[in-house]
C-alpha cells in the first residue's frame, strides 16, 4: 500500500509510539470503553462480521469481545506496528484477520454487519466521504459506530494560543451539528457527546502524552510553533494546581436501511396510553401475529394476550403466549421479585411466524425488566422498529419527544407514532416536525371497544408494505 506523505507521517508517528502507547492512552481507553457500551446495545445478528478501522493496540476490540459475543473480525490500521501490537494483545485469535489499511479509502469486500472505529475519524481529510464508503460496505440493516474528537477538544490549549495572537496546531474538530451533516444517505444516524477532563502537571506533560500516543503531528498545512512561541504558550498555561485539558468526544451511531423487518415493537410514552388497543389495530390491519413477552397484573385482569386475540379476531396459531406471566400490576422486575421469579432476558426470542409480528411491551421504554435490563434494551435485542403510542392530549409533545430522543440515542429505528384520543392537529404537527417521524394514525376515543370498533380503527392504519416499502 502506497501512502501519500501526510498519511505516511501519521502511520510513522503512531508506529513509533506503538510499544509504549498504552502507557499514555488513558483517554483513548475510556473512549473505547464508552463506545463499546453503546455498541453492546445494538441489535446485531448472530455471529456478526465486524470491521474495525484504526484498531491501534486493540482497546476497542478487547472491550467489544466480551460484550457482543462470537463474531468474525477484520481488524485494520494504517500502522503495521500498531496492528502487530493489537494482534499480540488479543493473542492472535483464530476468528480474526489483521490487515494494514487506509481506513479513509478501504479497498475491501463487504458486507459487514458492524463497522467500528475509535478516535481515528479525526485524522481523515474527508470524513463524510469515508462514512459513505463505510456505509457501502454494510449489509442491509448494518451499523456504524465511531468515536471521534469534537470541537471543544483541547479548548484550553487553543485559548492560550489565541490570547497570545498565535494559531494552535491542533485541527478544527467538528461540532455536533457538523457531525450530524456527515451521515450518508440510505440510513439514519445519531450523535452523542461527552467531555473527558484530563489532568496534567503542566503543558509539557500534555505534549508528552500526545507524543506518547503518536498524536503530536500538527494539522495538515501547519507547522510546529518556534521554540520561543511555544515557551510563551506553556507559561500562559502554567497553574499552581496543574493543567486540566478537555477532550470532547462525539459518539456516532448509524443504521443502514435494511430489508423489510419481521414486525414491530409497540411501546408507549407511559402506562395506560393505549398500547394494547393499538396492538390489536396493528394486528388486524396487517393480518399479523401477536406476542407480549412480559405480562404483569394478572391478578386483576385476564391480560393483554386474550384481549388482543379477541379484539383482533385472531386464530390461536397467531397468538404466542407470554414468556413470563406475573400476578402483580407492577413492572416486570418488581412483579417477578415478589413471586421469586428470575427473568432471563437472554432467553427471550422472537417467535417464528410467516407474517408480520406485533410485539407489545410493558409500560414505557425505561420500565425495568431486571436489575440492569429495561424495555428499551429488549427492543435493541429484538432489532424491531418501534411503533410509539402516545396520548393526543396536553403534555404529549414533551413525553413523545423524550421517548423518541431515548430511542435515537440508542440507534433504534422508529416506524412512527400512533396518537390515541381526540384528534389534535397541533400536537400531531409538532410531533412530526420536532420528532422527525410520521404519525402513522390517530385513533379517536372509542365509545365502545370491541372487535367491530377495532376493525374500524384498523382501517386508519397504513398497510405494512406502505410503512416498510
Amino acid at each position: 500500500m502506497t501512502l501519500d506523505p501526510r498519511k505516511a507521517a501519521i502511520a510513522a508517528a503512531f508506529g513509533k509510539a506503538a510499544l509504549r502507547y498504552e502507557d499514555h492512552a488513558a483517554v483513548q481507553r475510556v473512549a473505547a470503553e464508552r463506545l463499546a457500551e453503546r455498541v453492546a446495545h445494538l441489535p446485531l445478528p448472530p455471529r456478526p462480521r465486524v470491521l474495525e478501522i484504526g484498531c491501534g493496540t486493540g482497546f476497542l476490540s478487547r472491550a467489544l469481545r466480551g460484550r457482543i459475543g462470537p463474531a468474525d473480525w477484520l481488524l485494520t490500521d494504517l500502522s503495521p506496528d500498531m496492528l502487530a501490537r493489537c494482534r499480540a494483545a488479543l493473542g492472535d485469535p483464530t476468528d480474526s484477520e489483521f490487515r494494514i489499511l487506509d481506513g479513509e479509502t478501504p479497498d475491501l469486500d463487504g458486507p459487514f454487519d458492524l463497522i467500528v472505529s475509535s478516535l481515528a475519524l479525526q485524522w481523515f481529510r474527508d470524513p463524510a466521504a469515508a462514512l459513505a464508503r463505510w456505509a457501502g460496505l454494510l449489509a442491509p440493516g448494518g451499523r456504524i459506530a465511531f468515536a471521534t474528537l469534537a470541537a471543544d477538544s483541547f479548548r484550553e490549549w487553543r485559548e492560550a494560543h489565541h490570547a497570545l495572537g498565535l494559531e494552535a496546531g491542533v485541527p478544527a474538530y467538528p461540532t455536533r451539528h457538523d457531525l450530524d451533516r456527515l451521515w450518508p444517505g440510505g440510513g439514519a444516524g445519531t450523535v452523542e457527546e461527552d467531555r473527558l477532563l484530563r489532568r496534567h502537571a503542566d503543558g509539557l506533560e500534555f505534549l508528552a502524552e500526545l507524543k506518547g500516543i503518536g498524536a503530536h503531528l500538527p494539522a495538515e498545512g501547519r507547522r510546529p510553533l518556534p521554540p520561543g512561541a511555544l515557551r510563551r504558550v506553556l507559561r500562559r498555561l502554567a497553574r499552581p494546581e496543574g493543567l486540566t485539558m478537555t477532550h470532547h468526544i462525539a459518539y456516532g451511531l448509524f443504521r443502514k436501511d435494511g430489508a423489510k423487518p419481521r414486525g414491530v415493537f409497540v411501546t408507549g410514552t407511559d402506562t395506560g396510553v393505549g398500547k394494547t388497543l393499538v396492538s390489536a389495530c396493528l394486528v388486524r390491519a396487517w393480518d399479523a401475529a401477536y406476542w407480549k413477552p412480559l405480562q404483569t397484573g394478572l391478578k386483576d385482569e385476564p391480560g393483554d394476550t386474550p384481549t388482543v386475540a379477541g379484539l383482533a379476531a385472531l386464530p390461536a396459531e397467531r397468538v404466542h403466549p407470554p414468556a413470563y406471566a406475573l400476578a402483580e400490576p407492577l413492572s416486570p422486575l418488581a412483579a417477578a421479585d415478589l413471586e421469586g421469579v428470575a427473568i432471563d432476558p437472554g432467553a427471550l426470542a422472537l417467535p417464528d411466524t410467516g407474517r408480520p409480528l406485533v410485539v407489545e411491551g410493558a409500560g414505557g421504554l425505561m420500565v425495568p425488566v431486571t436489575g440492569d435490563v429495561f424495555i428499551i434494551d429488549l427492543i435493541a435485542r429484538f432489532g424491531l422498529p418501534v411503533v410509539l403510542v402516545a396520548r393526543s392530549t396536553l403534555g404529549t409533545i414533551n413525553h413523545t419527544l423524550l421517548s423518541l430522543e431515548a430511542l435515537r440515542a440508542r440507534g433504534l429505528a422508529v416506524a412512527g407514532v400512533v396518537l390515541n384520543g381526540p384528534p389534535n392537529p397541533g400536537n400531531r404537527a409538532a410531533i412530526e416536525r420536532f420528532g422527525k417521524v410520521p404519525v402513522l394514525a390517530e385513533i379517536p376515543t372509542l365509545s365502545h371497544i370491541d372487535a367491530a370498533s377495532v376493525a374500524e380503527a384498523a382501517a386508519l392504519i397504513p398497510s405494512f408494505d406502505r410503512v416498510f416499502p
